[in-house]
């Protein structure tokens, strides 16, 4: 028997995923955006303590809705857990549904998962092009319309590494429409230095705004799936009911807690990082190689024509990067910033293929 499948279906692209290869000591990977370390020693700890139960369902979201509050002064109603950031995504596109509010605005090139998800719940998206490697909120604020309903920012933006400050994202909030609901997926944000840093959770309860968070980046959990929402007691609600039941597991909600408990892990974290975005810089100077100032755990490198080609050199010498062709900037690679004996491996081969 053939299925007929809509036209609408057949058209949405498949997620870019990064080439994946292999988790032998062998390969170098910076294609994903990954913590380069193991998660904290609690992790495992009580991970290791949980495998008795895993007979019963997942317990533990209440607790972990508690500790993120408290980490973030605000109240445990306001807190949404998902099975990664992208089931957030989805829970917002079914609550939100709205028969003559039916566009989505997002920022071209981002999260490719924003489009792809908005088209199979059946919204029409709108794409707004960056500005010099930015997020241009002047230029989203003039796509939004009467029939806006959702506006995706990411900031720090992936695959840029920018942001979009303080100043900037108030003046923006002022003109959106209150039927308009803002998602800041702030993926990236623990990696943040810079003071202008827009502190989004302020405007929870005075304007419809989402924020987005996750564990699988700086927390080191991207294999278990697990991320968090912030918003106002009400929404908060609406998205739960588009939930599905237990769609975090036990070993990811028990993780998390873990791993927010870890302060000195993190600070391991976020040295390294800072360590490694300088090495990227000075060595990419010294091979002449532009490179975006980023704000997040990867840097985006202009190569010019033969980015894909050297993408394909550096694989054969088994250290993994991403090239940008699928995000539509097809002279860039974008490069996570490992260990340093990883980073040092890439600019090694880099400079050899080059």
């Amino acid at each position: 028997m053939k299925l007929t499948i809509h036209d609408d279906i057949k058209k949405i692209p498949y997620y870019p995923k990064a080439m994946m290869y292999g988790y032998d000591e062998g390969w170098v990977r910076l294609s994903s955006n990954e913590n380069p370390f193991p998660p904290s020693p609690k992790v495992f700890s009580s991970i290791l303590d949980a495998l008795f139960f895993t007979n019963r369902y997942p317990g533990g979201e209440l607790e972990l809705k508690s500790a993120i509050a408290k980490k973030l002064g605000i109240a445990a109603e306001q807190v949404l857990i998902g099975n990664g950031s992208n089931e957030l995504i989805e829970m917002t596109l079914k609550a939100m549904k709205h028969g003559k509010r039916n566009k989505v605005i997002i920022s071209d090139p981002s999260f490719a998962f924003y489009a792809i998800a908005a088209q199979v719940y059946g919204y029409e998206v709108c794409k707004v092009p960056l500005a010099d490697m930015h997020v241009d909120l002047g230029l989203v604020g003039k796509q939004i319309d009467k029939t806006t309903r959702i506006i995706f920012l990411n900031n720090p933006l992936n695959p840029t590494g920018t942001i979009f400050e303080q100043e900037h994202f108030e003046n923006f909030m002022k003109t959106v429409p209150p039927e308009v609901l803002i998602v800041v997926d702030e993926a990236y944000a623990e990696f943040v230095e810079s003071a202008q840093f827009p502190n989004t959770i302020k405007d929870i309860g005075e304007r419809p705004v989402l924020v987005m968070r996750t564990f699988s980046k700086a927390y080191g959990l991207a294999g278990l799936r697990i991320g968090y929402g912030i918003g106002e007691e009400s929404l908060i609600a609406f998205l739960e009911r588009t939930k599905q039941p237990f769609s975090v597991n036990m070993m990811a909600l028990i993780a998390a807690q873990a791993a927010l408990s870890d302060g000195a892990y993190l600070k391991k974290v976020l040295r390294n990082n800072r360590n490694g975005k300088l090495y990227f810089s000075k060595a990419l100077q010294e091979l002449s190689i532009e490179s975006v100032p980023s704000e997040a755990n990867f840097i985006l490198v202009k190569l010019g024509k033969d980015a894909e080609a050297i993408t394909k050199r550096l694989f054969e010498e088994k250290v993994l990067v991403r090239w940008m062709g699928a995000y539509g900037l097809p002279d860039f690679i974008r490069v996570s910033v490992g260990r340093m004996d990883e980073n040092r491996r890439f600019i090694e081969v880099l400079r050899r293929v080059i």
